[in-house]
């Protein structure tokens, strides 16, 4: 009875340990890279934007909440 109790424990601890330590063990090649996207390459169809300044928020909410981020930042 014993034999069979030492026996199963290590069935057990096997199929416990077993999976975890070839869990990185892969008999395939790795994936082939996908194509370049058309932005990877950088060939755009569209042309440009023109440049324009960036304008300080009019929303009274937003400026409070840049204000409050300034304000945070100029801490650290």
């Amino acid at each position: 009875m014993t034999k069979l109790r030492k026996l199963s424990i290590a069935v057990v601890f096997v199929l416990m340990l077993g999976p975890s330590a070839l869990a990185g063990i892969t008999d395939y090649p790795p994936a082939p890279a996908p194509p370049p996207s058309v932005t990877a390459t950088g060939i755009t169809d569209t042309p440009p934007s023109s440049a324009q300044p960036v304008s300080a928020p009019s929303d009274p909410v937003a400026k409070i909440a840049l204000n409050l981020l300034q304000t945070v930042l100029s801490v650290f």
